[in-house]
């Protein structure tokens, strides 16, 4: 048998697994820990030279492993520098998509005319020059945001070089739909059966998961997500766009399909429910207004709005009084403000003069726990936020504040504006779903630090790399 180039790789693969498992095994034995670290090693090394040499592949890969990276955390017993592996993958993916050149259609991107990468291009300019703010303490602090903010950037033009067609996007879509269900569906396994005694351990370890899991009415259940609010919101963004594929043709998705995305739907809901995320109960009535107003001329909208509608006013008024989750869906719609929500209005008002007297914030890191981390004795540390836009403004300025802003406007508005061009029924459900879930998140800004939670920040990168991306393809 002829020698090729590929068989001889086979073959060094084989024999090289073929050392390394008796290796493994001594080492193992004489030392668990250095067995396991030395596993972790080659496996990682191992997902790294896939991820290189196929970088499409690798987009999927490094979305995956980032999302399901708090419960391996959890299962270890204790916090770990997940960064550094979440860095190590996308790098590999970027190295893999600079070797292969990328997509010929990213030349089709013009990144120094679309508004919306200005608007990304502008805030990362502010970002370095938060590092001369006189405000700052930390250098280390400017690091760790900067660092988090790259790794977002990176990933953005990954994605502009995966989104290739239409087809593409439906691929994502649908890989982003199971991860949800799979996400949802464990949640609701923690609901019914209880915390696995790993993740009871962890959140028992730490205080501060601790008080951000237990509240009065029970657990706030987080799946294997890194926290119940950031879930929540990515629960709240699916039932949107899931809701609004629910309205395609019966040619353009079958009733099969359907049932399966109602299925999905069902669950995503339960677990939402579950999570207690209340700004993600609001968020998907507000979702839901922007599809409602493309499509009021269509009579499969109409029996989706009523079906939502009779849903909405059963949850709200029905005869369920003893069950804790439906209470506090109940208390973000009616009855009295919560008295969080005044705690808040006064901490904004409370932080006024600052943001007056400091137009281009108090530096990056610098608010929450975060600032006590990274700046102690800054006059914003320890302050709360609960809001991205107010973290925004106090972090970056005005300037800072407006181009997060704006991130959230070109995304929406290139979104519906792909809705009006793309021709067939599936791609513009897409696209009105994604600029109905962005607009939610945006909403949901309000209220949480959306935009800078990794799987959150996930989601939306993704989104503007389709929307940026469809957009030039289609207009060609």
């Amino acid at each position: 048998m002829q020698l090729t180039k590929k068989n001889i790789t086979l073959w060094f693969i084989i024999l090289l697994w073929a050392l390394l498992v008796p290796v493994l095994a001594y080492v193992a034995s004489t030392d668990l820990k250095a067995g396991v670290g030395l596993s972790v090693m080659i496996v990682g090394a191992a997902i790294c030279l896939v991820c290189v040499t196929n970088y499409k592949l690798g987009y999927y890969i490094y979305i995956t492993i980032t999302m399901t990276l708090p419960l391996l955390e959890r299962m270890s017993g204790s916090e770990q520098s997940v960064g550094v592996v979440m860095d190590a993958l996308l790098l590999s993916v970027l190295f893999g998509c600079i070797f292969k050149r990328g997509d010929e259609t990213i030349k089709k991107v013009k990144f120094f005319r679309d508004p919306l990468l200005m608007c990304l291009f502008l805030y990362l300019i502010i970002l370095f020059m938060e590092f001369f703010n006189p405000e700052t303490h930390s250098f280390l602090g400017w690091y760790v945001f900067m660092r988090v903010s790259l790794r977002c950037y990176i990933f953005l033009y990954v994605g502009l070089n995966v989104f290739n067609s239409l087809k593409d996007v439906r691929t994502f879509m649908k890989y982003w739909l199971i991860l949800g269900t799979a996400a949802a569906f464990y949640c609701c396994i923690q609901q019914w059966h209880g915390l696995l005694p790993y993740e009871q351990a962890f959140i028992n370890k730490y205080r501060e998961k601790f008080g951000t899991t237990m509240i009065i009415s029970g657990i706030r259940l987080f799946s294997f997500m890194s926290d119940a609010a950031v879930f929540g919101i990515i629960m709240a963004c699916n039932i949107i766009m899931m809701l609004i594929l629910l309205t395609a043709k019966r040619t353009v998705i079958t009733i099969p399909i359907k049932i399966v995305i109602i299925i999905s739907i069902m669950l995503h809901v339960l677990a939402l429910g579950y999570s207690g995320t209340r700004t993600g109960y609001v968020m998907v009535p507000l979702g839901l207004m922007v599809f409602f107003m493309a499509n009021l001329q269509k009579r499969n909208t109409i029996l989706v709005a009523m079906a939502f509608a009779f849903f909405s006013l059963v949850i709200l008024y029905g005869p369920f009084h003893s069950n804790p989750t439906i209470v506090r869906v109940r208390t973000a719609f009616i009855g009295k403000q919560d008295e969080s929500v005044n705690v808040r209005d006064r901490n904004r008002h409370r932080i006024q003069p600052y943001m007056h007297a400091h137009p281009f914030g108090g530096g990056v890191n610098t608010t929450g726990g975060n600032g006590v981390t990274y700046n102690p004795g800054h006059q914003l540390a320890d302050f709360q936020t609960d809001n991205g836009f107010l973290r925004a403004v106090l972090e970056t300025g005005w300037i800072g504040m407006l181009l997060v802003a704006g991130h959230f406007f070109f995304l929406i508005q290139i979104a519906v504006s792909n809705f009006f061009r793309v021709k067939w029924e599936l791609d513009k459900l897409l696209m009105i779903g994604i600029a109905a879930a962005s607009f939610a998140a945006a909403i949901s800004q309000y209220a949480q630090d959306t935009s800078t939670l990794v799987e959150t920040s996930i989601m939306l990168y993704a989104f503007m790399a389709i929307v940026v991306k469809i957009k030039y393809l289609e207009r060609a």
